[in-house]
């Protein structure tokens, strides 16, 4: 990763999301991109309407409103952190804005541009479409919450390895421990007590060695993947859960529907939705 970007509209959630990814960006060592995208209304197409003002202009509003939220939030603004425009509807403009080494960060709601942020439009378009990783920010009120345990949800796919390795690099510089879990539900048939013993080391041995030798906790549970991640996250106060985009075996579905959906909006801390390896990668 080479650099956090994150947008701001003046929402307190916003906010928090600047806080996170500026605390991220400083144990990372990388710059903060920090962004208002704005777009004409479509009443200014209509006869009558006042003349929109020029595109300059809109840019120096967003980029001083920007600067304001920036220097709200920490007094000034710091050497880091660079101030931009992003012209247009907002989704298209972030993900044509953002490449596969940024890390986006996007508050839970948003006002302005970014009403709705979390489930709405411009959000579900970030988390399946950016090329880059996309956090929503949650619990970033104190630097205590970057350095709380990353979980990893894990079922063997590229996308599941992905999200560890992005968890690992984080945990690197945050000095986060990163723990990797495979949630599985047995059928009716196989509950059984020897049989159910034999799965849960089947499935014990499967994520052993799916971590290998990463810096991570291997961890199998019985459950529903999205339940059981819910409960570990706020078991052991998780400071993030990291998940692939897209999965295979217990965590099929994963493309933003299923367990991904589920956790976007039921995760108790924040959390990071891995993309695909680019096909030139």
């Amino acid at each position: 990763m080479d650099e956090f970007v994150v947008g701001v509209d003046g929402s307190e959630d916003s906010r928090s999301a600047l806080r996170w990814a500026a605390r991220m960006a400083t144990a990372a060592h990388v710059p903060l991109r920090v962004f208002q995208a704005w777009s004409y209304p479509k009443t200014s197409i209509l006869p009558g309407t006042p003349a929109p003002k020029p595109a300059e202009e809109m840019d120096a509003a967003a980029v001083a409103d920007a600067s304001s939220v920036v220097k709200e939030t920490f007094g000034d603004i710091p050497s880091f952190v660079q101030i931009e425009s992003l012209r247009g509807a907002p989704a298209a403009a972030i993900l044509a804005s953002v490449r596969p080494d940024s890390v986006l960060c996007l508050g839970s709601r948003g006002l302005g541009g970014f009403t709705g942020m979390l489930l709405g439009s411009v959000s579900r378009a970030c988390i399946e479409n950016a090329v880059c990783p996309v956090v929503i920010a949650r619990d970033a009120g104190s630097q205590q919450a970057d350095a709380r345990p990353v979980l990893v949800g894990m079922d063997g796919s590229e996308g599941a390895t992905l999200a560890l390795d992005w968890a690992v690099t984080v945990g690197g510089f945050t000095g986060a421990p990163v723990a990797a879990v495979y949630a599985w539900e047995p059928t009716s048939s196989e509950t059984r007590p020897r049989l159910h013993r034999r799965l849960h080391a089947k499935a014990q041995k499967a994520i052993t060695e799916w971590v290998g030798n990463r810096k991570a906790e291997p961890i199998e549970m019985e459950g529903d993947p999205r339940a059981a991640l819910v409960a570990l996250a706020e078991e052991r106060q998780a400071g993030m859960l990291v998940v692939g985009r897209r999965g295979t075996s217990r965590l099929r579905g994963i493309t933003t529907g299923g367990v991904t959906s589920y956790l976007v909006t039921n995760s108790p801390t924040s959390i990071c939705v891995i993309p695909p390896a680019s096909p030139s990668t």
